[in-house]
């Protein structure tokens, strides 16, 4: 695999066999980079694939990796060091080999980023390649994805199969399905051998394409029963002291009139019988 060092305007370039390797200022380092400190960076060759883990916090494509953390890196992309140093992972010669995925073990990134809204129904985002951005319901009990134009999902990038992959749905419960793709689909860094379930924050890898599968917002009962909870009444505000005096001294004036009226036909039933 070719690399590109930089620093302070000069580039130097060095290529390394597959297996693990060392980069660092120190004696024992099989890269040794005298402005780096020693052990400071562990790189693994496996075919295309390169995996790189640091000792301390660096960064891919200006994205920060935390210090022990694995990290897959495309070619082309540059690996920023201390002191303003950088290494760029070159172009393989053969452009019909796979490019690998990349940011696909650092799930918490992808799910933990500032101003993502969450959906009530499961969903596709892609991350990386012609169709970033674009973000996908999972709202039918299989999804095709593909390049092809059959399938529910489809993918601009040439190394996406036409039938490439399948997701299932079974209740709240997904399963990724490789259509014997030639290229394959990758789940989190890791080639899916017939399928494999999902969860929240997993990011699939298919051809150049990266997509995050983000699982459905279930509801708590909790919510639900104080949504369903009908307001209470209001309050009847309490009445002032004159107006229960006055509702007395109303109930009073009505007793007195009835009182008048049932002795004054009292006055007239005796006239009429006397005459």
């Amino acid at each position: 695999m070719h690399f590109e060092f930089e620093h302070l305007g000069t580039t130097t370039a060095f290529e390394l066999s597959e297996g693990q390797h060392l980069l660092g200022g120190g004696p024992d380092d099989h890269v040794r980079l005298e402005a780096l400190p020693p052990g400071f960076l562990m790189l693994r060759i496996e075919g295309p694939r390169l995996t790189v883990k640091a000792a301390r916090t660096f960064t891919v494509n200006e994205v920060l990796v935390p210090p022990g953390v694995p990290r897959l890196v495309l070619p082309g992309e540059i690996v920023g060091l201390p002191e303003e140093m950088r290494l760029k992972v070159l172009q393989a010669p053969h452009a019909a080999e796979r490019a690998v995925g990349t940011l696909a073990v650092l799930k918490h990134l992808l799910t933990d980023g500032d101003g993502q809204v969450p959906c009530r129904a499961a969903t596709l985002t892609c991350l990386i390649g012609l169709d970033v951005g674009r973000t996908f319901p999972l709202a039918e009990a299989k999804t095709d994805l593909g390049r092809g134009t059959h399938v529910d999902f489809r993918l601009r990038d040439r190394a996406v199969s036409r039938s490439h992959a399948r997701i299932l749905r079974e209740d709240s419960a997904f399963t990724l399905v490789d259509l014997d793709s030639p290229n394959g689909i990758y789940l989190n860094g890791r080639r899916v051998k017939g399928s494999a379930p999902l969860a929240d924050g997993d990011v699939l890898e298919l051809g150049q394409t990266l997509l995050r599968f983000q699982a459905a917002v279930e509801e708590s009962p909790a919510s639900l029963e104080s949504a369903a909870e009908p307001e209470p009444p209001l309050d009847t505000p309490p009445r002032s002291p004159v107006a229960v005096t006055r509702e007395k001294e109303q109930g009073g004036c009505w007793f007195i009139g009835l009182g008048v009226a049932t002795a004054l036909a009292g006055v007239l039933v005796t006239y009429a019988l006397v005459s």
